[in-house]
């Protein structure tokens, strides 16, 4: 059940705001195409880096690689902090978010397309470093409209 007081989600819109105002001064001051680069380069190390160790972690519990399990091992603490769902078929993950703190904070502060930059490189990253070959589409995003959620699809190779 979505909570828009949860405190893990308050930390994040928190830790959401810091880096779209990090990300809007690169930017600024490297401009827009080397300015983007950089930032897409140091979300997708953080998710890299974010997924193999919840992947280590699943492995070093002799479970499988599975959706349930890499939600079960999130480095997130249990939370209601995203309004959204998940429907795992087979080899693949449909997952929608009305609401999370990310998208919250970047409209707060007028920033929704420096936070693209975000969105579009941390879920591919997470899901590559846990699962290895993926085929990963994002059909929509929160900055499709006022109230667009964001939607991801993964599918295991």
């Amino acid at each position: 059940m979505f909570n828009p007081n949860d405190p893990v989600g308050k930390a994040t819109e928190m830790t959401a705001k810091l880096f779209a105002l990090i990300a809007d001064e690169v930017l600024r001051n490297c401009g827009e195409e080397e300015g983007s680069q950089i930032v897409r380069k140091a979300v997708r190390r953080y998710g890299l880096m974010r997924g193999e160790a919840i992947r280590a972690n699943i492995l070093a519990d002799g479970k499988e690689l599975t959706f349930e399990n890499a939600e079960a091992y999130s480095d997130y603490p249990p939370n209601q902090a995203w309004d959204c769902e998940s429907q795992v078929e087979g080899n693949c993950l449909r997952e929608v978010n009305r609401i999370c703190p990310f998208s919250t904070a970047f409209r707060a502060l007028g920033l929704e397309q420096v936070g693209k930059l975000y969105c579009e490189e941390i879920d591919l990253a997470l899901n590559q470093a846990i699962f290895g070959n993926i085929r990963f589409e994002r059909p929509r995003l929160f900055t499709d409209g006022p109230d667009a959620p964001c939607e991801m699809i993964v599918t295991k190779l």
